[in-house]
């Protein structure tokens, strides 16, 4: 249990306070709709208010069951109880039980494999699997970890419907439905199997691999790019569990390949990974508004959970660390306990938190999980070993007996101290993480990073000095760009807050495209001397001074954990170059096509479309399958402005015909042609003021429908609109 009043038990407990001040009744109410039933309070805002709905109550569970777990909480249990008997009076005869009625998932059932499906959709309808996943994952964790009985019946109800659905299905229209994100549902019946050993969920589990995913990690082949990141991720936290309940190598093999390339090849200093929700090239560390979504780190850090358990090495607990320090515990307002989606890494961003009852993003669901899973790898206990990972103030207590004192207010102290409380039953071994980042401890490893301390005695008491220093992580991608790190902390320069805008909103995109960053000085002292030209200035907060000697303009900046910095506008990167490499192009919206969330938020329809991407441009895009085929998106246009132009990105090696109909009032043809480059070409036109000018009365910026046709095979990768 982690200590209270401490830096991780203060933000706990604020994520515990949070979770407690939603309503159980507001989350179930969608079940309550789908059920055909008037519910007892209304619907959360947000996506809770769209086809994505229910999948908040699965992470909701999930908290409550958590944090009982970890700080014993009754009114969390209470809570969790109530929700779970509102459940189970409301699931259906044959065993249903969603936020939505079950329309996708019978038409798709009752198709003979005649159903549609992309990334994003299907049988129209938005990530359904997704988002009942949670339900069902939030069941599994109240009987795990919250004792509740009637948990495990209502899931297996719900499990026993969908394999009656599945088994209709042959295996290529399974691996067609699988095409659309459908969460963790892999590893939902591999844990069903785990809990009950029925053989029919394990053959149900291994219905649910993703093969065009998974098979080329088996390979050992990196085919991630372009692929949605996080997406991706809980297939294998599914096919991790499978292989400790089967043994499967192959499966081992994928797990671990996926990790690797992940947490070394694709992943940022503040160890999130992705830039618009999406892989990228491997070792591309582009900086942007919306890098390192925060769901991901919550999945990679239970991925990381189940490797190291095979595993044992030291390397894993190093990329824990610096995701739950620098991302995950970065991620809550230690203010209001909101949470963030992307945590931006362009230089001079800040972070957006989500509003209370009008956002529920995905990262919000996880978000309320993520503070009551802080205690799950401070140490692993195995039967005859001890494995402390995490220098957190904590009480460890083994399955055997064993009680164990963390002592240390690290990372603001480098003293540590773990003395022996309780014994136990059995022998056992302890190891003690010696970090990759503390040359004093490194020399005294002896097993993959670990210090074998012996087996454990009433009087065990050892003392640890956490020497940190100052180093630089230099970004992968050559791009000049780098990190400054202290021991395992990211720390970043506080810019701060003039003209800050409201950072809590219901629109986690809407400041994507504000382009009114702080400039950044370019940095040209001696990066291999970092100590020369920052100092610790306050050891209390670990603030440290950039002296004004670092950069030709004589700039200093306040540099401070990255974790501690909300509110405020930041620098995580800076750049070791004169001319900066990230700045994007100004404009007050973008809409990326292909791209889930930027289609989403922009309320898109599409008729006749297909989606691809192109590796060398590293971008995905639409194509249009006749020239009846039509994308809609509602865009946003500023009615003050002298001038508004909309930009349509295309691959530059083709050639062909752009139509783009604007509100139902005027259509523009846009012709374009081959460059025989390999790049993105632009497309830009005026849209006739008068258009705009009447519906000023509205307010300075509103929204139209842009509805946009081209010939067959034509590929649109963005729509910018620009207000100069």
């Amino acid at each position: 249990m982690i200590t209270q009043g401490t830096l991780f038990g203060q933000s706990q407990q604020l994520g515990l306070n949070y979770v407690l001040s939603f309503s159980p009744d507001r989350f179930l109410a969608p079940c309550f709709h789908a059920a055909g039933k008037e519910s007892k309070a209304a619907c959360y805002g947000g996506w809770e208010s769209r086809q994505i709905q229910g999948h908040l109550l699965g992470h909701y569970l999930s908290a409550l069951a958590s944090f009982y777990h970890a700080m014993h909480s009754t009114e969390a249990k209470e809570k969790l109880d109530y929700t779970v008997s509102v459940l189970k009076g409301l699931q259906r005869e044959d065993g249903y039980i969603g936020g939505s009625p079950s329309t996708p998932f019978d038409t798709v059932f009752s198709s003979n494999g005649n159903f549609a499906v992309e990334r994003f959709s299907l049988s129209s309808w938005w990530v359904p699997w997704y988002s009942i996943h949670k339900i069902y994952a939030g069941l599994i964790d109240a009987y795990l970890y919250g004792k509740n009985s009637d948990a495990l019946g209502i899931v297996r109800r719900m499990a026993d419907w969908a394999m009656r659905g599945t088994q209709k299905m042959s295996d290529d229209d399974m691996q067609k439905m699988l095409t659309c994100e459908h969460g963790g549902m892999c590893k939902v019946f591999a844990d069903l199997y785990g809990i009950t050993k029925e053989k029919k969920y394990l053959a149900e589990a291994e219905r649910w691999i993703h093969k065009e995913i998974i098979e080329p990690a088996m390979r050992k082949e990196d085919a991630l790019q372009g692929y949605h990141a996080n997406t991706q991720i809980p297939k294998f936290i599914g096919l991790a569990r499978l292989y400790e309940l089967t043994g499967k190598t192959e499966y081992k093999t994928a797990v671990e390949f996926f990790f690797d390339t992940v947490s070394k090849k694709r992943s940022y200093a503040i160890g999130g990974n992705s830039k618009g929700e999406h892989f990228g090239k491997a070792g591309d560390e582009t900086l942007s508004r919306d890098t390192t979504e925060t769901c991901n780190t919550y999945n990679m850090l239970e991925l990381a959970e189940h490797v190291f358990d095979w595993e044992k090495k030291s390397e894993i607990a190093d990329f824990y660390e610096r995701a739950l320090y620098n991302h995950i515990l970065a991620s809550q307002d230690p203010d209001t306990g909101a949470k963030t989606y992307f945590v931006a890494l362009q230089r001079g961003a800040f972070k957006v938190y989500c509003s209370h009852d009008n956002s529920m993003w995905c990262c919000t669901g996880t978000g309320l999980e993520n503070p009551s899973r802080y205690n799950r790898f401070i140490a692993r206990d195995y039967a005859d070993e001890l494995y402390i990972n995490l220098f957190i103030d904590s009480t460890v207590t083994t399955a055997d007996g064993w009680e164990l004192r963390i002592e240390t207010d690290f990372p603001y102290s480098q003293d540590v101290k773990i003395r022996v409380l309780k014994t136990g039953t059995a022998a056992k071994r302890l190891f003690v993480r010696s970090p990759t980042w503390c040359e004093a401890l490194q020399s005294m490893s002896e097993k993959n990073g670990y210090i074998d301390f012996g087996e454990l005695k009433a009087d065990t008491a050892i003392k640890l000095t956490l020497a940190m220093k100052l180093w630089i992580r230099q970004a992968q991608d050559n791009s000049g760009n780098f990190t400054v790190f202290y021991g395992a902390i990211v720390l970043a320069a506080d810019l701060g807050a003039d003209n800050l805008p409201p950072d809590i909103v219901e629109d986690h995109l809407v400041y994507l495209n504000t382009a009114d960053s702080p400039r950044v000085e370019p940095i040209t002292a001696d990066l291999s001397s970092v100590e020369k030209w920052i100092t610790l200035t306050d050891k209390k907060t670990l603030t440290f001074t950039m002296s004004g000697e670092s950069n030709k303009k004589g700039v200093s900046y306040t540099l401070k954990p990255f974790f501690s910095l909300h509110h405020t506008r930041y620098a995580v990167y800076f750049s070791s170059i004169e001319e900066e490499t990230e700045a994007e192009k100004e404009g007050i919206d973008v809409i990326e096509a292909a791209r889930q969330q930027s289609e989403i938020e922009h309320n898109f329809k599409s008729e006749g479309t297909s989606i691809g991407y192109l590796a060398s441009v590293d971008r995905n895009y639409r194509s249009f399958d006749s020239e009846q085929s039509a994308l809609c998106y509602e865009a946003k246009f500023d009615t003050k402005a002298e001038k508004n132009r909309i930009v349509l990105a295309t691959y530059a090696k083709e050639s062909g015909i752009f139509r783009v109909d604007f509100d139902g009032k005027e259509e523009k043809e846009l012709a374009f042609s081959a460059t025989g480059k390999d790049e993105i070409q632009e497309l830009i036109f005026d849209v006739p003021q008068n258009l705009l000018h009447a519906d000023a009365a509205s307010g300075q910026f509103i929204r139209k429908v842009l509805t946009i046709r081209a010939n067959k095979g034509a590929k649109l990768i963005e729509v910018r609109i620009l207000n100069r």
